[in-house]
């Protein structure tokens, strides 16, 4: 679990694991592993979320631009910052309103971002990059402390006045620029709304988050306790582990995808390699297991990615493929790895699928229509 000041540091977590990442290695005698995918659902290819630690709008948006493939036929690369332009106006709400006592920085939840899409809409990448001239990867890192110096400058006044919603979109319009109102797509105009319902038909309420943690109970709904939410959702469907990963195994052979967010601090999270295991990847996770990692804060939420497919390594051991958004040359595979079931098993925090892709008996146990 990170402290409030490492929260409002903008090159930590999902940033700074990159870097971590890209960097990490294979233990000296371990030998090469190989993968054979049984699974895999369409998508596009992998991002790179650069300087920015807005990695669960880019797992979430790269899962809906799949959603939109399984359900339309149509592969859309659509727009990550949009999504996030929206979403810093409705955090600074939240952090004045409890007087800064609360975490604002870059980081969210995979629900912040079908929140977005609910809200506002959605534009084609091609509209809205986020870049500006001369610029070719995003870098968030000044917005980032901006903001938060604007917002704890407001409170410190004392009183905020009815001038501060305008600056503060000022600063977001000069560091990440305007959401377009209107577009054309394929010879159309649209609006983002328009293009939302009309195109990619994705319903937002066709979505549940779905968590594991004994500490509440099972089969209902609740608010997961991570920094990340600050939205307070408690909307998560807490279900025991074996249904967890029977939920995941379930929509990836039915061509369904995951929008996933978890612990990727492990040493065996290895981008270099193209895999991810525990230490001791051949002991079997228990819903105990899982319950201490998270109490004593060794599985953390500290970053969203897109998983994709399932996998088989040498010995038939299952795995789960997954898209990263490091970019397209992080690792062997794309910027693509492996989970092993293990890990997935321990280091999920929560993920996000579409209702159908929950088992029939276990959406009665917890009575979703």
């Amino acid at each position: 679990m990170k402290t409030a000041l490492q929260y409002s540091v903008a090159l930590l977590l999902c940033a700074a694991l990159t870097a971590q990442a890209q960097q990490a290695t294979a233990p000296a005698n371990s030998p090469k592993k190989s993968f054979t995918i049984t699974h895999e659902a369409q998508r596009t290819a992998a991002k790179d979320q650069a300087r920015t630690n807005t990695c669960w709008n880019f797992a979430t948006v790269s899962f809906m631009e799949s959603e939109v493939a399984r359900q339309t036929g149509k592969l859309i690369e659509l727009s990550e910052v949009f999504g996030v332009r929206y979403a810093y106006p409705l955090k600074a709400d939240a952090y004045l309103r409890v007087q800064g006592k609360a975490t604002f920085w870059e980081g969210g939840n995979n629900h912040d971002a079908m929140e977005m899409l609910k809200r506002y809409g959605a534009v084609p990448k091609v509209n809205f990059t986020g870049l500006k001239e001369g610029e070719t990867r995003l870098d968030h890192a000044e917005l980032a402390l901006t903001t938060k110096a604007f917002l704890d400058a407001v409170i410190k006044g004392g009183k905020p006045s009815k001038s501060w919603r305008a600056a503060f979109d000022g600063i977001l319009d000069a560091y990440i620029g305007k959401p377009p109102a209107n577009f054309m797509f394929e010879g159309k105009l649209h609006t983002p709304e328009s293009f939302r319902d009309q195109v990619l038909k994705i319903n937002p309420d066709d979505y549940v988050e779905i968590t594991s943690f004994s500490h509440h109970p099972f089969y209902q709904r609740m608010r997961l306790e991570i920094p990340d939410n600050w939205a307070h959702d408690n909307r998560y469907l807490n279900v025991p582990l074996d249904d967890m990963e029977s939920i995941m195994v379930n929509a990836l052979k039915k061509g369904m995808t995951i929008s996933w967010g978890g612990d990727t601090s492990e040493k065996g999270f290895n981008v270099k390699e193209g895999y991810a295991q525990l230490d001791d990847d051949a002991k079997a996770v228990t819903q105990v297991a899982r319950q201490e990692a998270f109490d004593d804060w060794r599985s953390t939420d500290d970053h969203s990615m897109h998983i994709v497919g399932l996998s088989k390594d040498e010995k038939g051991e299952l795995y789960f493929l997954t898209k990263n958004s490091y970019g397209p040359n992080s690792g062997p595979i794309a910027g693509h790895l492996h989970m092993s079931r293990n890990y997935v098993r321990m280091k999920t925090i929560y993920f996000m699928v579409h209702k159908d892709a929950i088992p029939e008996e276990i959406r009665a146990k917890a009575g979703i229509k």
